[in-house]
């Protein structure tokens, strides 16, 4: 399916151009681990002037990888115009996102007229907060990814046996090095271990065709998107199994002539390690589990704070609409009117308490440094 990506080591991006992102150990405690995430943002901003291409790493599921790239456009927006690229969905299906870039047409209609569900599969929940930045701050939207029946064609007749007016224009793909080609050949056992693919040499080329063909589409959409503007920013949301080690997508960019990359992968945090959510609009630090939406932090002199909304706390609902996820408050805060009071219901030691926050203007420039990991 196409959009059942498949996730490498964690990742964070060597700020030297064209050279791929550092796969690095974890670091051992959580002062060295938030250390490593403030020096990353300090170099980006650093860089961020002369990058013509900026590739987000994700593992399509995780609510901190999507509050990260939230986090990080919007810091970038202050310093540059720029273009968000997505890799849920297909190239092809460019005018929709035009669409809704002009106001034609709302979330649930892109969702709608893309087929969300047939072109990425993935919960639409955990990437509306991003589409709803985008609209809001007029960012305009990239579709990058390859059609599903053009990657389900090579996949079976491997690219030799696919001309390049069969596969819509895109162009050859640079060979896979030994190491992508053996995370690859991993990736491919481990669809076979849950049934998916006819096995044997030619389903495993196929395989690795298939994603290479993947890779080419997103770069030579990127590279086209610098062309028709270079004073803008390209920022692409892409699995990071297509970045690590340099290869997949950058790889592919290297090949076509395009050298100002960079690759970045949100840097790991030991489990309870969390960066004080100072600055953020509601002033709390949100995780996600089966049982809802729990506050782990709160910023002293945050709207949270004067609220009442405690650690431990179990957010059940904004405004009186029930809520499971983080990104739900992410968003829920996000958009909420300037001047109206925001209602959060939460359950503390069984009880249900309703508190009434006011929440600074979204326009207030102390929100400049904001969501890194599911703040709101």
């Amino acid at each position: 399916m196409q959009g059942r990506g498949w996730a490498g080591a964690v990742l964070l991006g060597s700020l030297l151009w064209g050279r791929p992102a550092l796969a690095v150990p974890a670091p051992l405690n959580c002062q060295a681990a938030l250390a490593a995430a403030q020096l990353q943002q300090q170099e980006l901003q650093q860089q961020a002037k002369t990058l013509a291409v900026l590739l987000l790493g994700e593992i399509h599921t995780s609510v901190d990888d999507h509050a990260w790239q939230l986090g990080t456009l919007e810091r970038l927006s202050s310093e540059r115009q720029l273009t968000l690229a997505l890799e849920m969905i297909p190239a092809a299906r460019q005018p929709v996102l035009d669409r809704f870039n002009r106001g034609e047409l709302d979330v649930a209609g892109l969702l709608r007229e893309v087929d969300w569900p047939a072109v990425w599969g993935h919960d639409p929940n955990l990437y509306l907060p991003l589409l709803h930045w985008a609209r809001l701050r007029r960012i305009p939207l990239l579709a990058l990814n390859a059609e599903p029946a053009l990657v389900r064609r090579v996949r079976q007749q491997g690219l030799a046996a696919t001309s390049r007016a069969e596969r819509s224009g895109i162009g050859e793909p640079r060979p896979a090095s030994p190491a992508y080609r053996q995370r690859l050949e991993a990736s491919w056992r481990g669809h076979q271990a849950m049934g998916i693919g006819s096995g044997g040499a030619a389903d495993l080329q196929g395989f690795i065709d298939s994603q290479l063909l993947r890779d080419r589409a997103m770069a030579e959409e990127l590279a086209a998107a610098h062309r028709r503007n270079p004073t803008s920013l390209v920022v692409a949301l892409i699995g990071v199994g297509h970045l690590e080690g340099g290869d997949g997508v950058p790889s592919q960019i290297k090949d076509l002539g395009l050298k100002r990359q960079l690759s970045l992968r949100r840097p790991a945090l030991p489990e309870g390690c969390a960066p004080a959510p100072q600055g953020a609009r509601l002033g709390a630090y949100l995780e996600s589990d089966a049982s809802g939406v729990w506050v782990r932090q709160v910023a002293s002199g945050s709207a949270a704070a004067a609220a009442g909304l405690k650690p431990g706390d179990r957010i059940v609902a904004l405004n009186g609409r029930g809520v499971q996820r983080a990104g739900e408050v992410i968003r829920g805060v996000r958009l909420h009117p300037d001047g109206q009071p925001l209602v959060l219901t939460v359950e503390r030691g069984g009880q249900r308490l309703e508190l009434k926050l006011r929440l600074p203007p979204s326009s207030d420039p102390r929100l400049a440094a904001r969501d890194n990991g599911a703040n709101a």
